[in-house]
């Protein structure tokens, strides 16, 4: 999906698949070149493992990347990595550090999603914000991601923690998230562009899955900030 201007690499959530960007991708497209990264359904890749996945898949261009939930850590690491290559960052429902316990996040690595009840879980991902349409794919999503790869999934965000790599970003930040998110506190992303300083924080009227059901919006904050982004720290 292209239609000129820079190129922008869109990192997926838990599920890998990136099916699930298609709404803010098409709002995107008119200023960007969009790449959607899909990760393999291998539970034996941890973060380092997509780091270097994202790495290949951009090669030596310039690149913004964006990355959604759990794939956050993966565009600070590969951001930190390459340098003046990256453009700049958006981060979206994400997180630079575990968001909750590690022993609750490797608890909920060993439960059943398909048998969350559906209201809950829709509640959880969508808030008031979501709708049959979107509410379908996710079910359709969740059901097809093998459980071992959620699972391993799970355990690499229980011990993560990005937030040294996160603070020695010299590239230009934008951070999303949503204000009813209740999978991701809006307070870790809070306290982590307030002690680094020159990141821009927009918190929208949404929940976790902010870029599917607020697309417009979100694109357009990240519009915006491509075309007047935080001055970066590199040196022309």
């Amino acid at each position: 999906m292209a239609r000129g201007g820079p190129e922008i690499v869109l990192l997926p959530g838990l599920d890998g698949t990136g099916e699930l960007f298609d709404r803010v991708a098409g709002f995107l497209a008119g200023d960007f070149m969009v790449t959607i990264a899909r990760y393999p359904q291998d539970p034996n890749l941890g973060y380092a493992g997509y780091v270097d996945l994202v790495r290949k898949e951009v090669g030596k261009r310039s690149v913004y990347i964006l990355g959604e939930s759990f794939s956050g850590p993966v565009a600070v690491l590969v951001a930190a990595q390459l340098g003046a290559q990256v453009l700049g960052v958006v981060l979206a429902a994400t997180f630079v550090r575990n968001p909750w316990p590690g022993w609750l996040i490797r608890g909920a690595a060993r439960m059943n999603p398909e048998k969350m009840p559906v209201r809950l879980r829709d509640a959880l991902l969508m808030g008031k914000y979501g709708d049959a349409e979107l509410a379908k794919k996710v079910d359709e999503i969740i059901r097809g991601l093998p459980r071992p790869v959620r699972a391993a999934r799970l355990r690499a965000v229980a011990e993560v923690d990005v937030r040294r790599e996160f603070a020695e970003l010299r590239c230009p930040i934008l951070v999303l998230h949503g204000r009813g998110d209740w999978l991701v506190p809006m307070s870790l992303m809070q306290k982590a562009v307030g002690l680094k300083g020159g990141a821009r924080m927009i918190v929208l009227p949404a929940a976790h899955m902010l870029l599917q059901t607020r697309a417009a919006e979100a694109a357009g904050e990240i519009v915006y900030f491509t075309r007047s982004p935080i001055e970066s720290q590199y040196e022309a």
